[in-house]
């Protein structure tokens, strides 16, 4: 399917004819989180939105987190995909919504690649040689530090084996960071859930390099990481544009998170 974005901003973009797949949510979640594809100006874009089951609909703001987290993966610095919001129409299950949708460009330029986890499988060493040994060893140490950094910053409960692809072309590599919805405060559905969330949370998380805690990734870290640094005034336009998308208090938890888990960041001397 071709299709251009319209021109008019101001009114909801039309995708009621995509067809959405459902990827089931993976940790703390019963809804699934829908994904679709589409080809736009001669490039394939992907596009995501929200949790959704069949009673509520679609619901939370995974999508909007998706944009938040991109921004600020680019403005340090990290390979992370470039993408969008677009406030839509679509069509799930025969019914119709608005709903805000992340749009990003595909960054998969070869057919050839799998999952991390099915990389690791087939080329590590022994059973013995963890995920991160194995990166390592390959020489991706960098690019898996740059990760722990970047998903603790964003509280990332859901880097899974295959949320980290190795793209094959001339030469093999890791993809950038996709997938990056289930972070934030993506646990608070509603304004209530807001209070009393714990800005420093370490809680287990869906990780498959390193350890299931956030906080103890950082410490794995053996050698200073060149990345950009953040100023508080950066944090502002992380935002442009979102005005209305949610509640000022959300975005206010958001930033809180962002700069608290920075401080965190240069204690470990890796900033």
């Amino acid at each position: 399917m071709n299709a251009a974005l319209n021109a008019a901003y101001d009114k909801p973009w039309d995708i009621r004819d995509l067809v959405w797949s459902k990827t089931s949510g993976s940790i703390a979640t019963d809804g699934v989180f829908l994904k679709t594809e589409l080809m736009i100006d001669g490039a394939m874009h992907y596009l995501k939105l929200s949790n959704y089951d069949s009673f509520r609909g679609i619901y939370g703001h995974e999508a909007v987190n998706e944009l938040i987290a991109s921004r600020l993966g680019r403005l340090l610095g990290f390979n992370v995909p470039e993408g969008s919001l677009r406030e839509s129409l679509v069509k799930v299950d025969g019914r119709e919504f608005k709903a805000y949708v992340f749009l990003a460009k595909s960054f998969k330029t070869t057919d050839s690649r799998e999952s991390f986890e099915n990389y690791y499988v087939a080329y590590r060493l022994s059973e013995k040689e963890s995920p991160l040994d194995f990166c390592k060893r390959l020489g991706w140490g960098e690019c898996i530090y740059k990760m722990f950094i970047f998903d603790y910053l964003i509280i990332n409960r859901d880097r899974h084996g295959a949320n980290l692809e190795v793209m094959k072309n001339d030469s093999v590599e890791l993809s950038p960071l996709f997938d990056n919805g289930l972070s934030f405060a993506c646990s608070c559905v509603d304004e209530t859930d807001l209070e009393g969330f714990d800005l420093s949370d370490d809680r287990p998380v869906n990780n498959f390099i390193g350890t299931k805690r956030l906080k103890q990734n950082l410490g794995l870290i053996d050698k200073k990481v060149r990345f950009n640094k953040l100023c508080e005034s950066d944090i502002d336009a992380l935002f442009n544009g979102l005005d209305g998308v949610l509640s000022e208090r959300y975005f206010m938890i958001i930033r809180e998170i962002i700069w608290k888990r920075w401080q965190d960041v240069k204690k470990f001397r890796i900033a």
